[in-house]
Order: structure tokens, then sequence, then C-alpha cells
């Protein structure tokens, strides 16, 4: 299954819009949608996401058997900083990452019990590692493009060849001129003057750089192993100053004890242990979210407005019926009797209809944002789901839903129920770009989708059917593909923007898995 940033659609809207969307599959049964918020440094942002789910009504899915408790249980939220645009140069010399961190070495060498200048530590040195990752990550992409396109041409292209060879040997270069001078701090690690937790970060960054390395490395090799045009020895030494590079990575890990892939009885703990590092080192991007119903107090409040009229009127009709009927009579205990049903009855009436009434501006879910490292509330989101109705929908979400449609009627051919899920963020950006040290920063919005529901629902991934074959004159069976079209429609708007901005992606999936996804 291919990586949400191999299978990935792309909606770069205007400036103005100050939201970038990509959506990608993460496994058989998850997809997530990213979201790219720009974060100002003065006042608020705010953003608006609905999610439209035109969903197959032959799965069985709707009100009664997927509630919204199933709905949020099969989405995960996350909310973090996007990691900092950065060259590799930035990230060496003076002023730059590392020199902060040589800063730092010597502030708590002085002091090292200082809580404070550790945290500072442990943010530069993962900051560091994430900066670099990224880099990495889209120089290398960068340049399995250029590989891929030339692979593309029908022969040699003397100006893509060039260009593979120039970007590539900047790329090597600057990868080993950083990664040499981060490499200069391990003393200052591993000399045993440093506070057990520095020194167990630098480890954790350091072998995480080197497996990023090697990977991207090799992907290159790869790429260039895949070229079927003939260009001779043209990327020979492309080839080799890529494999150099990962197989120096690789002594470099094993000389230092970290885990290697080379170590075939330990090939699942590396895996385990490739993911824990990445966690450890984009964990301080990340944002706490704390997460609970909406309406708690309103409807407390709905509740104890609903019970004490509902006293008011058993008093009332108490008082009448005692100016009627002797205590003592049997007519004044059925009178209380009434008095006491209706009493009863009208605090669930009143309670239901101020329900009513406030959950139209109510959501099903608050969401405070919290950053973990100073625990200051930066944020809110809201969040809300339901089944709509088609003549609920928007006109330009319909004509969206439809504008590929073959006919009039497809809809009736296969009909379809609508899931609405709405995302109301709002961030302080005053509060955002002090904790990155930056004048402005994006935020990614990162929600996963589970499917899994809807593939328990499916029939089997094949079907069977006759097949007349006419040059052999008889009928065999064959067997096609059975699958499901899940579409799903975005609308996004930012404060300040009335404009917004749609976006529509198929979903193809079967019986097994998500198969594909496709920007309509």
């Amino acid at each position: 299954m291919s990586s949400p940033k191999e299978i990935l659609t792309e909606n770069e809207l205007l400036e103005e819009d100050l939201i970038e969307s990509r959506i990608g599959v993460h496994d058989s049964n998850h997809f997530e949608v990213k979201l790219d918020y720009a974060i100002g440094s003065h006042g608020r942002s705010r953003y608006n996401v609905d999610y439209y789910f035109f969903v197959p009504a032959s799965l069985g899915v709707n009100k009664h058997t997927y509630r919204d408790q199933q709905f949020f249980s099969d989405v995960q939220a996350y909310i973090r900083f996007k990691t900092p645009s950065r060259t590799m140069a930035s990230l060496a010399g003076n002023p730059s990452n590392l020199q902060d961190i040589r800063e730092l070495v010597a502030k708590l060498r002085a002091k090292p019990r200082d809580r404070e200048v550790l945290q500072q530590m442990s943010y530069q040195l993962r900051m560091f590692g994430c900066i670099k990752r990224v880099n990495i990550r889209d120089r290398s992409r960068g340049l399995r493009e250029k590989l891929s396109e030339l692979n593309e041409q029908e022969s040699a292209n003397q100006v893509l060849l060039s260009d593979v060879g120039h970007i590539s040997d900047a790329l090597v270069n600057d990868i080993a001129a950083v990664i040499g001078e981060w490499r200069e701090l391990r003393p200052d690690f591993v000399d045993g003057r440093l506070p057990r937790a520095a020194n167990e970060t630098f480890a954790y960054v350091d072998e995480y750089l080197s497996l990023v390395i090697e990977m991207k490395m090799a992907s290159i090799v790869r790429r260039i192993d895949a070229i079927t045009i003939p260009i001779g020895d043209a990327l020979d030494q492309t080839r080799a100053d890529a494999r150099d590079l990962l197989l120096r990575e690789r002594s470099y890990r094993d000389s230092a004890g970290y885990s290697t892939v080379a170590k075939e009885d330990e090939d699942d703990h590396f895996v385990y242990r490739q993911g824990l590092l990445k966690k450890f080192l984009t964990s301080v991007l990340w944002l706490d979210l704390s997460k609970e119903k909406e309406g708690r107090r309103v409807a407390n409040m709905g509740a104890a407005i609903a019970a004490g009229f509902a006293m008011f009127f058993a008093l009332m009709a108490t008082l009448v019926a005692g100016e009627y009927y002797d205590i003592n009579s049997w007519n004044f205990i059925a009178a209380g009797v009434a008095t006491y049903i209706l009493k009863d009855r009208i605090k669930d009436w009143l309670k239901a209809f101020l329900g009513m009434r406030f959950s139209r501006f109510l959501a099903d879910y608050s969401i405070q944002v919290r950053d973990p490292l100073t625990n200051a509330r930066i944020g809110r989101c809201r969040e809300s789901f339901s089944f709509v109705d088609p003549s609920d929908i928007p006109e330009n979400v319909l004509g969206l839903r439809m504008r590929d449609a073959k006919s009039s009627i497809e809809a009736m051919a296969k009909p379809e129920v609508i899931m609405h899920y709405s995302k109301q963020v709002n961030l302080r950006g005053k509060d955002m770009i002090e904790r990155m040290h930056l004048e402005d920063n994006n935020v990614n919005d990162i929600v996963r989708f589970c499917l899994s529901q809807f593939l328990a629902r499916a029939d089997d991934p094949t079907s069977s059917i006759p097949y007349y074959v006419e040059e052999e004159d008889l009928v065999e069976r064959r067997s096609f593909r059975k699958v499901y079209h899940l579409n799903l429609i975005m609308v996004m708007r930012s404060k300040g923007n009335g404009r917004a901005a749609l976006k529509r992606v198929r979903v193809i999936f079967d019986k097994n898995a998500i198969r594909e996804l496709q920007e309509v």
C-alpha cells in the first residue's frame, strides 16, 4: 500500500484563503486529510471546514446503523506545527540551529540541574532533527521526480542528465557537511558532563537522521536502477555517491551501537525502533488536544429551568386544589397524583424542547488546544456530525458531486447516504508564533478517517459472471472486481474571505482495502 506522500492529490488555494490541502491513503483501512493553516502574528486565525461524505446506500450505513459515536471513534484528529522551512545552510554555521545548541551545551554544563535549559536543549535538538529530516525528504523527492521525468523520455535528455547530476551533487555534499558538523557535537554529549536526558535525546536524533539519510539515498539508487532508456554511464557517479553515503551511515550506526536493518534477526525490532524515533522527534511539533462533549453547562441549565418550571406548576396546582378540596379528601389526593404526573411530564417535555432549541447552536465536541511545553491554551476546535438530506446540501456541493454524471437519473440508479462532518478551528496566532520563535508559521490539521465499518459491509471483492467468448463460441465465467465509490467533498473557508474553496476526492475501495484515490 502506498504511503500518503505517494498517493497525493494537492490543491493550493489562493493566498488569501490561507489553507492548503492534501489527501492520501494511510493504509488499507484509512485515508487522511492534511490541511495547512497559515497563522498570522496578530489576532486570531479562524477556519471552517465542512466534509460531505456521499456513501453508497447499498452499504447499509444510515443514522440507525452508524451513530455519531461510531463516527467519532473512526476519526483520529491531530493538530501540530508544520516543520519550519529552512535551508541546510541555515542549520550549520553561525548563527544557526547548531550554534544555538552549542550555547545551550555551555549553559547546561554550568547548571546541569536547570530544568528550563534542559527543556530548551531537548526542544532545539528535536527541532534540528525535524528540520533536517524535512529538508532531506523534500530535496530527495525533487531528485527522484527528475529521475522519473528522465525515464519518461524516449532517449537520453542531456539537460535532464545535467540537472540530475547537479542536484545530486549538491544534495549529497550538503547532507555530508551538515551531518558532519552535527556529529562534532557528539563528544559534548557522551563525555558525561551533561544530564543523561540530554545525552539520550542527542542519540535518538542522531540515530533517526542516519536512518533517514540511508533510506532516502537508497530510494535514489533504486530510481536510477529503474531507468530503462539508454544513458550509458552518465549517472554512474551519481549512483555511487548516493550508495557511498548510505553505506557510511549504515556503518556509522553499527559502530555507534544503533539498530540496523542488516541484522536479520532484528527486522521487527528495526521497524518498531524506526517508528519510535520518528514519534520522539516529531512530538516537539504536536499540540495537546483535550476533547469533551459540548453543551454540558447549557444542558444542565436547561434541565434546571425545566425542573423549576415543573415545580412551579406543581405548587400552583396544589394551591388551587386546596381552594376547592379538603386536604384530607380523596379528591385532593387524586388532584395531587394528577399534578405529580403532569409535573413529571412537563419537566421532560420542556427539557426536550429546550434541548432541541439549544442544540442548533452547539457542536458535538469542543476541543481545547494546548501547548504541551507551556500548557498554555492556544486555540479551540468544535466538531459536529450528522446525516443530512440532499435538500439541505448547498447547491455548489451537489453540483460538484454530480459534475461527472453521465445522465440526470444516475443518482436514482446509485442512491447515496450523505454524512456531514463540520470542524471549526480557532487559533491564537500570537501565542503560537512566540512558541516557534518565528514571524509566521503554518499549522497542520490532520484528520484520519477509518473505513473498516464500510469495508465490513461490502460484498465479496470479486464477482463471477458468465461471459460469451465469440472467437471460441463458448461461455466462460470471468471474475470482475467489485468496488465501491465514496465521494468526499470538502468546503474550506478562512476568516475574512467569504469565498469558499471546494475540493472533491473519490475513494475507491472493496471489501479488503482502499484501492485508490482520485481527484475529481
